[in-house]
Order: structure tokens, then sequence, then C-alpha cells
């Protein structure tokens, strides 16, 4: 604390201060204490300590001291600087009680607001958690909020339940844990610093002695010999404190009828005693300068805290209005709810058929989730950016395009497309011709030889078929499973949240019978594809063409063995001659004419399996996911239409408990909108 605070100019004069603490006082009358910490100072203190007499010095009121009466709750006293004198009293919870005491009056009779509070919050229980704000405005106060703690203790009687000391450290750590609440720690000067369990208490919340200010009581009960020591602690050398200590000499029972200026005198002339109490700086002892220590340090701590307060006022703002927000509009009667109902719908079916069909600028595709163009996602899943100026690879194209956002449907599901299209290769998947061969010797019949049976074909054939099916199947899944995902990521994008799980379980129904669909289509594609049958003319010329190839690279490769000998014949002529003489030679040779007839059938099996897959794939893509998914999702939406009544009532028409957390929600962010245009 700088020596300035405690200039002869006192600061609880200067209007500045004057209307800041007004401000904190307005806003904890708004109700805002109830959502946010706001500076405060807190009386903590074990019980007999001398607390009741702080807070009578402190705020210049007679309380209770009879024992047990007022030391049961947590007691808050804001002090009003006011034209009028008017007093009020509140208990968060206790109607009647407030209804007593809650309008503002001039009847100033403590004793029995105090009293009356005891029995509203005691009377079946020993202590209570909640607090009695006591409000008192007059000419001649200084503004002060303190709020006085019941004492702490460390044993109960016979009769009294063990909770209670645990329930009181409660109550204490529930007021001193913000670091708005400066912790005023009572000290009797009569016992052992160290064995005083409200600094171990403030020590445990504010480790650093940032905001604790101990307050030394009953200095006249202190042995002459111990005195010395007591200076010590009061100036700071034995257990350093960031703002020191304070020492005022509190009234005991026999000077409760006095007046709080004669107790005044009384302290003064104590301070007096003894010449070692000159060197206590006098801004540190005796009431009326303990009140202007605490008003500064509280006035300060008040401008510290006082942005960060803001910041959280519009935080708590924010968050409030976002609950209101996804609650969805109060609806109290069904016609609001069918007509909300039915326009979440035809919203829902605008968009998604939208999307669905590839119409993204129709839909809300351009407001949210957009398309990353200058961003790719690697194999590791890690995003990196990528330089606009230098040309992309064909992969890394490939690798954006595939993490495409669930929201660009059609771009998606053409990718899968083309990646299931090149992934069924007919000269890659078809059987070896060493396997092939085997096969063919396995199932062999009565066939001449050189020739293969249409049935030996058809099982060569399936082998593939059975290979393609399996991928497909896979495929077909990988496919409805995204395509799952992407539309429930729609609808609850789009849905109020009171229908999402409505609109959700009716699509998982929707999707759950079309996967039997698709996966029936798929069956009768393949079956159908497991008989091999063509008319089409370019199987044969695929088959001719790759025959023609064949035998030329024969030629070719004799050719290359004559070497320079080729150069003394006629080309053309040589190779008539070659193909007279391969034919001859080899005519008789039954293991060769085997071998042509394994090569054909290889070539037979590459044409017609290039055949095959392009119905097979063409067929997959228009009877399965195109057909039973997007060109049916209609089905989606007749079935929402025909929900009843009931269901859309029970979800839409606000319950009770819901109207109430609304209209509490609205309550507070009205209460910290104008807390946050008072502060």
């Amino acid at each position: 604390m700088q020596d300035s605070l405690y200039s002869s100019n006192n600061t609880l004069d200067n209007t500045s201060y004057q209307e800041l603490i007004d401000k904190v006082n307005k806003v904890r009358g708004y109700g805002l204490n109830k959502h946010l910490t706001i500076p405060q100072i807190a009386i903590i203190g074990e019980q007999s300590s001398g607390k009741s007499s702080v807070l009578e010095a402190i705020t210049k009121l007679s309380f209770p001291r009879k024992m047990g009466t007022c030391t049961r709750f947590a007691t808050q006293v804001n002090l009003r600087q006011s034209t009028q004198s008017e007093m009020s009293a509140f208990i968060d919870g206790e109607t009647e009680f407030n209804e007593q005491y809650g309008k503002s009056t001039n009847t100033w009779a403590i004793h029995n607001i105090v009293n009356d509070a005891n029995k509203v919050l005691c009377s079946d229980i020993d202590i209570s958690e909640k607090v009695l704000e006591i409000t008192i405005s007059r000419p001649d106060f200084t503004p002060l909020t303190v709020i006085d703690l019941p004492g702490i203790i460390n044993t109960v009687d016979d009769d009294q339940d063990e909770s209670i000391i645990e329930t009181i450290r409660k109550i204490c750590a529930d007021h001193i844990i913000s670091n708005r609440t400066i912790i005023l720690a009572v000290i009797p000067a009569d016992i052992d610093f160290n064995a005083c369990h409200a600094i171990g208490m403030a020590e445990k919340y504010d480790p650093k002695h940032l905001r604790t200010v101990p307050i030394v009581t009953k200095p006249d009960k202190v042995e002459p010999e111990r005195l010395p020591d007591l200076i010590n602690l009061l100036l700071n050398k034995r257990k350093e404190m960031v703002n020191g200590y304070l020492v005022m000499k509190n009234s005991t029972y026999s000077d409760i009828d006095i007046t709080w200026e004669k107790a005044k005198q009384k302290e003064e002339q104590h301070f007096k005693s003894s010449p070692l109490w000159n060197q206590v700086e006098g801004h540190r002892k005796g009431r009326v300068n303990v009140k202007r220590f605490l008003g500064d340090l509280l006035i300060e701590h008040i401008k510290n805290e006082l942005p960060q307060l803001k910041q959280e006022i519009q935080s708590l703002i924010d968050q409030c209005e976002k609950e209101v927000e996804d609650m969805g509009p109060a609806i109290t009667e069904f016609g609001l709810a069918k007509t909300l109902y039915t326009d979440q719908v035809l919203s829902l079916q605008f968009n998604l058929t939208a999307l669905l069909n590839g119409h993204y600028s129709s839909a809300r595709i351009n407001d949210q989730k957009l398309l990353i163009d200058e961003e790719i996602i690697d194999d590791a899943g890690d995003v990196s950016k990528v330089d606009a100026k230098k040309p992309r690879s064909a992969k890394k194209r490939r690798s954006a395009n595939s993490h495409r956002n669930q929201y660009y449907v059609r771009s998606w599901l053409q990718n899968m497309y083309e990646d299931y299209n090149n992934s069924i290769s007919p000269s890659e998947d078809i059987l070896s011709r060493d396997k092939i061969k085997k096969m063919v010797l396995l199932y062999k019949g009565n066939e001449l030889p050189g020739f293969i049976a249409f049935s030996t074909f058809t099982k060569i054939y399936k082998v593939t078929l059975d290979h393609w099916e399996s991928t497909t199947r896979q495929h077909i899944r990988d496919m409805h499973l995204r395509l799952n995902n992407a539309v429930s990521e729609i609808i609850t994008d789009i849905v109020d949240p009171r229908l999402l799980d409505l609109f959700l379980s009716e699509f998982k129904k929707f999707y759950k019978s079309q996967v039997i669909l698709i996966n029936g289509a798929i069956k009768d594609i393949f079956e159908d594809e497991s008989t091999p049958f063509t008319v089409s003319k370019s199987y044969y010329g695929t088959f001719i063409s790759k025959r023609r190839a064949r035998t030329q690279d024969q030629i070719n490769m004799t050719v290359q063995k004559l070497g320079k000998y080729a150069d003394d014949f006629n080309l053309d002529e040589l190779t008539d001659q070659l193909k007279i003489f391969s034919a001859v030679d080899k005519l008789d040779n039954v293991d060769y004419n085997e071998g042509l007839s394994i090569q054909d059938l290889e070539l037979q099996l590459t044409g017609y399996c290039e055949l095959a897959k392009q119905r097979i794939v063409d067929n997959v893509l228009l009877q399965t996911i195109e057909r039973q998914m997007i060109k049916r999702i209609s089905q989606y939406f007749n079935k929402l239409h025909m929900v009843d009544n009931n269901t859309i009532s029970t979800r839409l028409i606000e319950p009770s408990e819901k109207a109430n957390k609304r209209q509490a929600l609205h309550d507070k962010i009205e209460i910290l909108e104008k807390s946050l245009s008072e502060l």
C-alpha cells in the first residue's frame, strides 16, 4: 500500500470514491453477487475473537452479542451514503422475512433483524449457509460493504452435531476463496499468533498474503512483558503481510451500552498508555484509522478488479444468451409447435435435397463448413498450407479432394466412385496363366485337345467375379456409412435441438431399410453376372485385337532372334514364311496347342472381364447409393410428415420447468446487463 493513501486528504471523502463504491453497491443490489464475486471485505475469526466488535467499530452499528445469536450465519452489511436514513434486510428464498424487512424504512432495529433472521435460518439447525443482507443508508455513512462470517470453532457441545465445525469452515471458505475478497482476519492479542486458525485458513486461500489483513483485537489483554513481541508482529517483522497489520481495541460486554464515540475515546487512551504503541503507524491503529485504511484498500482493490469483472460479466452474458438461443423460441400452444415442425421438415428437405443433388449454391453450404481449397491433408491426418503459386501433384490433389467437407456430398461421392472403378482391374484381378492352366486341367472333360469347355471358362471367371463382389460390398459399405454420417451431420446442423433425436431416429430407420435393399441389389447384380453372356461386338473386337497383337509379338520375337541374318531376306516374305513354318512346325505339338488355348482363354477372360466390369460398375452405382439412398430420400421426409401431433407437442411445447429456466436466464441477463451498464 502506497504512503499516498494515508495522507491527510481522506480518500473516503472524494467524490470519485463515493461514486465507485456506489456503483459496486448498486450492482450488488441488482443481484450481481449471486452470479459473480464482487470486491468486498470479509471478516473471519475464531468464536469470541472480537469479530463483532470489529464490525461495530467499522459500521458504527450495535449488533447483538449474546452468545450464539449473531455467529450462526454470515451477515453482509452494505453501508450507503444517502440524504435519507433507510434500512432494509433480505435473505434469499425467505419470502415472509423479505416481505417484513425488504422495504426500506427508517426504523433502526438491528437487533430485531438479526434475532428474526436467527429464528428463520436456525430454528431447527445450528448453522445456516444462507446470508443475511442488511443495507443501511445514512447521510453520515461512508459507502462500504463488509461480510461478518460465523466464528471458527474447533469443538462442539455434547448436544451439538460435530458437522457444525466443517460447515462453518465451508461457509468461510466459500466467501474468502475469491481473489476479489479482502480477508480481514481477526486475531486476539492474548493468544499465540501461530495457533490462530483464522490466519491458517486465510493463508490456505491467499498463500502469498496479497489480500489478507490481520487485525489484532483485545490489545488491552496483553501482559506488559509480551507487549514488545506484539509490537513486532504489528510492525510486520514476524510474518510479513503485503498490506501489513492493523490493531483496534474492541469494546467488552461491559461496554455494550456506551456510545461509539465513548468507545473511541477509551481506545485512544489505551494507545497512549505505553510509549511502545508509538512505534505502530497511526493509520494502522484505532477504529477511525482502521476504517479509513480498509476503505482505501477496498477502493484500490475495486479499481484493480473492475476491468476483469467487466470482462467476466460480458462473458457470462454471452454464455446465457447462447443457452437461451439453444433452447429455441418459446412455444406455448400446438399451432406454433406444428408450424415450427413443418418449417423444420421443409428446411431440411430443401437443403438436404440440394446437397445430395450437388446444388451447393441453393443450400447452407455458403454459410458454414466451407471447403478449404488451399489446405491438404496428408496420410497422417495433418493439415498443411499449400502455396497457391506452386502446382500440386496429382497425388496431393486426390488427397485434398478425398478429405472434402461432408457438405460436398456429390463431390466426394464422385471421388469414391472413381476410386472404386480404379480398384477393379481386369488385367490385374484375373488369375495368372499358371493358375488358369491348373484350373483347366482340374476341370478337364471330354472336350477335344486345344478346346476349353464353357463350364470351365465360367468357373475361372467366377473366381474374379467373387473377388470383385467382395471389393464392391466393401466399397458400398464405405459409401453408405459415409453418406449416413454426412446426412446425420447435416441434420444436426439444421434441425432444432428439440427435434433432433426424432429426425435422426427417423433417418436411422430409413437408412437401415435402404441398406437391406442395397445389399439385395448387389446380390442380384453379381448373380446376373455369374453366367457369362454378351452380344456386344466390343468383346469380340477386343479379343481379336489382343490375339493379333499376341501373334505379332511372336513374329517380332522370331525376327529378333534371326538378328543380322534377317537383312539378307525380304522382311515381308520372311514374315510370311515364318508364319507358315511356325504353323507347320508346331502343328503336331499337342502341348503347344494346349498352351495356345490357355493363352486364348486368358485373352477371352480379359476381354470379357473388361466388358463385365463396365456393366458391374454402372449397375452398382445406379442401383445402390444412387437409387436406394439419394433418389429415395423423399421416403424419409414422407415419414417425418406423418409424425403424430402428440410427438410434436411433447418435443416443442415448453414444459413449466423449461419455461422457468428460460425466465431465470432472462432475469440473469437483465441483472448482468444492468450491472455492466452501471460499471
